[in-house]
């Protein structure tokens, strides 16, 4: 079984998409909970727009992100803020997320250099299978075997600094899988947590309406079933708990959790890390 560490309380929530409402609402949850840690899992940021689309999340995450930042450590110094990106965001957020690193403001979560926050080890992965959606960054094959798809979309390129087209095939063949990418992450120190935008295949959290299959990765399923971390947080799939009644499940020993979102009501969840299955509290299924 999982080595489990001291009492830490934590929320996480995911798929703001810039939502200045889901903010405010977690504001005021934070205020009422007081948790020791909020975890973001991606997707916390507009898409933006042609012609200069990486602008949109830039000019937000400096302004309206900050902002919330601030107030979340004037209304509880103590609070700790940890991210991931997802694969509605821009390359370019990453430097904008190490610049707020360094400020003290939060702490963005790398699959290779755990984060030790009050005895957990926390990773974080922002990849997803692919998508029908034009950001790329973030977008990789789940399985080296699966065929690619055509679609073109857009990704940010670091020495033209603009997002360029990008053909489908070409794009995701050049890239490493998730399952090549989750392999070369070190072992980690138990108790740890696993941070990642895609949820695991086939969980119950991983669902979409008029799809009869699971669209979750199974990469992820895989690495989760071989590391077994404490729990494992995900986004991604919004209206999965809608569709399933499910907000989590457990591979082997390891908890599983997406809260899902909603255009007009915060989905988060608070828990214990001590015992996450047990002391689950979700913002509207309980």
């Amino acid at each position: 079984m999982e080595k489990t560490g001291a009492s830490m309380r934590i929320c996480f929530t995911s798929d703001f998409h810039g939502s200045e409402a889901h903010y405010a609402h977690l504001t005021e949850l934070l205020h009422a909970e007081r948790p020791a840690l909020v975890i973001l899992g991606g997707d916390m940021f507009p898409d933006g727009r042609e012609p200069d689309p990486a602008d949109a999340q830039r000019a937000f995450m400096r302004t309206t992100f900050r902002d919330v930042l601030a107030t979340w450590h004037r209304n509880d110094p103590a609070l700790q803020v940890a991210c991931i990106t997802g694969n509605h965001d821009w390359l370019t957020t990453q430097d904008e997320l190490r610049a707020f690193q360094d400020q003290g403001l939060l702490r963005w979560l790398e699959p290779q250099t755990p984060w030790n926050c009050n005895g957990y080890n926390l990773i974080g992965f922002p990849h997803t299978p692919p998508t029908p959606f034009w950001l790329k960054d973030f977008e990789r094959l789940d399985l080296p075997a699966d065929p690619p798809p055509t679609d073109s979309g857009r990704t940010w390129s670091i020495e033209e600094g603009r997002a360029v087209i990008v053909e489908g095939q070409a794009h995701f063949t050049q890239q490493a899988s998730l399952s090549e990418l989750l392999a070369g992450i070190p072992e980690i120190e138990p108790p740890w947590v696993f941070v990642c935008h895609a949820p695991p295949h086939d969980t119950g959290l991983d669902r979409l309406p008029d799809i009869d299959e699971p669209v979750g990765s199974r990469a992820v399923r895989g690495f989760i079933e071989q590391r077994q971390p404490l729990c494992s947080l995900h986004g991604h799939i919004h209206e999965s708990p809608g569709i399933t009644g499910r907000i989590h499940n457990h591979i082997g020993q390891t908890v599983c959790i997406n809260p899902g979102q909603h255009p007009d009501r915060l989905h988060a969840v608070l828990l214990d890390l001590q015992d996450p299955a047990g002391t689950l509290v979700h913002t509207v299924y309980d």
